[in-house]
């Protein structure tokens, strides 16, 4: 049933690699943008505000497909990007693609950060501005160290979804695990085979993803209970 993969493997591990290097990148600027997000939420401007909320509304009522070709399609008449290969696919499609994930996972992200720093009591905030910090300073340094601690399972899930999320990108011509599947699956005139197999790719990098959070979580646990006792 698997014999195919002594001839295809070579795909399949190149649609695993690209689907390991968009993730990473959409997991960074889903970050990125989430923490900017949250501040915006939480600046003295209403239209700030607005706008953060407007965005999360709209990511989170919006298939991610149609947002993959809104960026794609919108970069491609608007920035000229090169068409290098990485992996099998041009940097032109690589670039939109990894740019919508993280813009979708950033309307994600924002919501899990906004929940996290609620869950740290609001006396945290009054002890750094009582010990002379500014406002920004006590929420970088006491309230989101807290506040990502408890929300490292749901940042977990959410990296999690992204990496399954990152097969939309098969309908702009990214040839990552999904694509690569279908391509073999054409060829051979059967696609339960490599669908199996593409999933069997899926199941084991959200395995590893979810084995590296657990470590984090570990330390993480470690480090604030050794800080509360010597507290």
């Amino acid at each position: 049933m698997f014999d195919f993969l002594g001839q295809y493997y070579k795909l399949f591990l190149q649609g695993t690699g690209l689907t390991i290097i968009i993730s990473i990148i959409g997991i960074l600027l889903g970050i990125v943008l989430g923490l900017l997000l949250v501040l915006l939420r939480r600046s003295r401007f209403k239209v700030l505000q607005y706008i953060s909320r407007i965005y999360v509304s709209i990511v989170r009522g919006t298939p991610s497909m149609i947002q993959v070709m809104l960026i794609y399609y919108s970069l491609s008449k608007g920035i000229e990007i090169s068409q290098v290969q990485v992996l099998g696919s041009g940097l032109d499609r690589i670039i939109p693609g990894s740019i919508a994930l993280g813009l979708n996972s950033a309307a994600y992200t924002s919501e899990i950060f906004r929940s996290g720093i609620i869950s740290v009591p609001t006396g945290q905030m009054e002890a750094g501005l009582s010990l002379g910090m500014s406002e920004k300073t006590a929420l970088f340094s006491i309230v989101l160290p807290q506040a990502v601690r408890n929300i490292l399972p749901a940042l977990g899930n959410e990296f999690i979804t992204l990496i399954k999320e990152s097969s939309v990108l098969f309908y702009i011509g990214v040839q990552e695990v999904t694509a690569q599947a279908l391509g073999v699956g054409g060829t051979l005139y059967d696609y339960i085979a490599p669908l199996l197999v593409a999933a069997l790719i899926y199941w084991i990098l959200t395995s590893v993803m979810a084995w590296i959070l657990g470590i984090f979580e570990k330390k993480m646990g470690k480090k604030y209970s050794i800080t509360e006792q010597n507290g």
